[in-house]
């Protein structure tokens, strides 16, 4: 009887080990949304709960730079993949790897041959910092075309950042003194919805900072 039932016992612990070390769905479900370094996104600004899709928008006056940046109300309806943006590691990790929040990154607007996001020039917006169009180059200044990407949270709460993630952007011009990326004010450019500069806060008004990740459909 006594061998019966640590049969019975042994037999118990083993499922559940089984059980604790077997992937959920759920797990599975999530790891499949994380961000990883070579994939390209949308990034949805959350001013008014959708200021628009990041996007490039005709040619900048700016010294250096090729195209304006503003927010768009539909994603690349303006021109292919004007809305679209790779992420690229700014610190050398390999296309495949999850992006966690607090890592250093380009994002490359996948319109044409493909610009990077930069800082450049003081805004005349009031309560901007910086203004941001793209450039040919991953730094035309000393850290204006790195971003920062915080998230503020995700699901597992394990520093991946995931799709439908709320993520903040911090240039790194000046040391990560560049500000946040941010919409700021109607835009002037055709078919724009908002002007896109940087911001000495996290979210300028609500949800001006504030970014959600979005696939590519």
């Amino acid at each position: 009887m006594k061998q019966r039932l640590a049969v019975g016992a042994a037999a118990a612990f083993t499922a559940v080990g089984a059980a604790l070390a077997a992937p959920t769905a759920a797990a599975g479900a999530a790891a499949g949304s994380e961000l990883t370094y070579g994939s390209s996104i949308l990034l949805q600004n959350q001013y008014g709960g959708d200021g628009g899709y990041l996007d490039t928008n005709g040619r900048s006056a700016q010294s250096g730079a090729t195209y304006d940046v503003s927010t768009n109300q539909t994603p690349n309806s303006r021109g292919p993949a004007t809305s679209v943006w790779k992420v690229v590691s700014a610190t050398g990790k390999a296309n495949g790897t999850r992006v966690t929040s607090g890592d250093v990154i380009y994002l490359v607007n996948q319109y044409g041959s493909g610009t990077y996001l930069d800082t450049n020039g003081r805004s005349t917006r009031q309560g901007a910092k910086y203004e941001v169009s793209t450039t040919v180059t991953k730094d035309r200044g000393p850290g204006t075309g790195k971003w920062h990407i915080f998230a503020k949270t995700s699901s597992p709460r394990d520093g991946h950042i995931r799709t439908d993630d709320i993520v903040r952007l911090l240039n790194d011009y000046g040391s990560a003194n560049g500000g946040f990326l941010d919409t700021n004010g109607r835009s002037t450019q055709q078919g724009a919805k908002y002007d896109v500069s940087t911001s000495p806060y996290t979210d300028r008004a609500t949800g001006t900072g504030s970014w959600k990740v979005l696939p590519v459909t």
